[in-house]
């Protein structure tokens, strides 16, 4: 599998020169307001953008990671407290009454 994933990482660097010699001779200008950037190679405006996007895509992604993650957080520990009510009502005597577990009520969920 992993000669496949080389195969694949040198087509994509053999097109992404292709792409950046073939179009050597091509320079823009960008302005964003009152900001004029020098005249430069389209293909480097072009990476600029790609890595900019990647970039933002990687802080969203690590944001909704940490998200998940404290969810997942909050479901192991409603799950340990469940799972010790269990424990207490399975360990009980049917004679006896069943005892109530001193735990704390579940957190209330919130919808974000």
């Amino acid at each position: 599998m992993w000669i496949i994933r080389w195969i694949l990482g040198a087509v994509l660097i053999i097109l992404i020169l292709g792409f950046a010699l073939q179009n050597q001779e091509q320079t823009a200008t960008v302005q964003l307001l009152k900001w004029q950037s020098p005249n430069m190679p389209l293909y480097l405006y072009l990476y600029f953008a790609f890595g900019i996007g990647l970039l933002f895509w990687s802080l969203v992604s690590a944001f909704n990671i940490f998200k998940l993650r404290g969810q997942l957080g909050k479901t192991e520990r409603e799950n340990k407290r469940l799972r010790k009510e269990l424990d207490l009502l399975r360990n009980a005597e049917l004679d006896d009454d069943l005892p109530v577990p001193a735990l704390s009520p579940p957190e209330p969920e919130t919808e974000v």
